[in-house]
């Protein structure tokens, strides 16, 4: 059999292997924490030191249900002012939602003829402080035999009320026995976002970029408004192999995405999210859900071959 799921005993706990038994390709998850993506192909960068509930880059983090920050941790959603806590207190914001370091349960691991899908939940009983919205969590991750990885994020309101959220994913790309000088990336933004001190975007610029953006001679780390279309895909190539790799979301979902190479890593962090920083408070992008309704979408990441 070509497609396998094994379970590996590591140091940060237990670990799911999706393996394609022929070709090697491979992507490793950890429930415990996050069922976080630690491992694809040899593709996921885990910049940082230290255990990966404790990593201050958030490699491969679920970012929900807010991504990046929440000014003063405050909002006020029909009426009704919740105050969350100060997870940045250096800058004086709520960061990153709650769910990337939370455990999720393995609740179906299964092999097709053409691929291996694994689907992880987390059941969240509203007891937050600050975000008192129960919800269900289901992440998917497929790897199929074409070299294909899908990544599924789906969050159901369990809920009475309805609810705000949003949802990004924070991975790192690389390629082996590389530096940051050696990538370049492709990527087709409308706009990208200043910001503040607080670094919340405080005002939005047009950009246009030259297609591949060269990361020897340009410095990253923005949110970016994508085109409007209904897929983006966004390209990050080694220049010496010529090697690419694929990251594809639905722009109606996703409509902003986060490019940020750290100083000193040889890697990029290429990020889909559904809103923009402090959505809970300036609504671009912020989504909502009925009790019992459901958003999902995913993301799609391959290799040139």
């Amino acid at each position: 059999m070509e497609l396998v799921i094994n379970e590996i005993h590591g140091p940060e706990g237990l670990i799911i292997e999706l393996l394609n038994t022929e070709s090697g390709e491979k992507a490793h998850i950890l429930p415990e924490c996050g069922g976080t993506l630690i491992q694809l192909f040899e593709h996921i960068s885990l910049p940082g030191s230290g255990p990966i509930h404790q990593n201050a880059f958030h490699p491969s983090a679920l970012l929900a249900p807010w991504v990046n920050r929440v000014r003063n941790g405050n909002y006020s959603f029909q009426g009704r002012n919740y105050q969350l806590p100060l997870t940045e207190p250096a800058l004086g914001n709520a960061i990153h939602g709650f769910l990337a370091r939370k455990p999720f349960q393995v609740i179906e691991r299964k092999i097709l003829a053409d691929r291996a899908i694994l689907m992880l939940e987390h059941n969240f009983e509203g007891d937050y402080p600050g975000y008192p919205f129960p919800f269900v969590f289901h992440l998917t991750y497929e790897l199929h035999l074409d070299g294909h990885f899908f990544v599924r994020f789906a969050l159901t309101n369990s809920g009475e009320h309805r609810m705000p959220f949003a949802i990004g994913w924070h991975p790192y790309f690389t390629f082996p026995d590389s530096e940051l000088s050696d990538f370049e990336i492709s990527f087709r933004p409308q706009s990208k976002f200043i910001s503040d001190s607080q670094m919340i975007p405080m005002r939005e610029e047009s950009v246009e970029y030259p297609s591949p953006v060269d990361l020897a001679k340009e410095s990253l780390d923005n949110v970016f408004r994508l085109q409007p279309a209904d897929f983006h895909t966004t390209t990050l190539t080694h220049k010496r192999t010529h090697a690419s790799l694929f990251i594809k979301q639905n722009v109606t979902d996703f409509p902003f995405l986060v490019v940020f190479a750290p100083e000193n890593e040889a890697c990029v962090a290429i990020e889909p999210m559904t809103a923009n920083t402090d959505a809970f408070n300036t609504f671009d992008g912020l989504k909502t859900l009925e009790p019992a309704e459901t958003f999902s979408s995913t993301v799609e990441i391959w290799l040139n071959r």
